[in-house]
């Protein structure tokens, strides 16, 4: 019996750690980005059209990133300013 109840705890942890990383990366629509981020797209991206948008948790601080058919990927905080810009080669 001592053994069902391990397995049953081992279970509980594993699936509280999984819905945990789950929930830290989650994909968005460009409307729900800040203001701000969504204000720098319209401005300066131009006709580049948005492939995805991630919501990452990380260090206790909220991230996005928007990836470009152009190749282009920005990260903004979670204010919505942009604090990295990459370009795929």
């Amino acid at each position: 019996m001592k053994k069902v109840y391990q397995l049953l705890a081992l279970i509980a942890v594993v699936f509280a750690v999984t819905s945990c990383e789950m929930n830290r990366k989650k994909i968005l629509t460009v409307e729900e980005l800040p203001e701000a981020a969504q204000t720098y797209i319209k401005e300066k991206m131009g006709d580049a059209k948005v492939l995805y948008v991630k919501k990452e948790h990380k260090n206790l601080r909220v991230r996005y990133e928007v990836k470009f058919d152009n190749q282009m990927e920005l990260e903004f905080d979670s204010d919505g300013e942009i604090y990295d810009i990459d370009v795929d080669d």
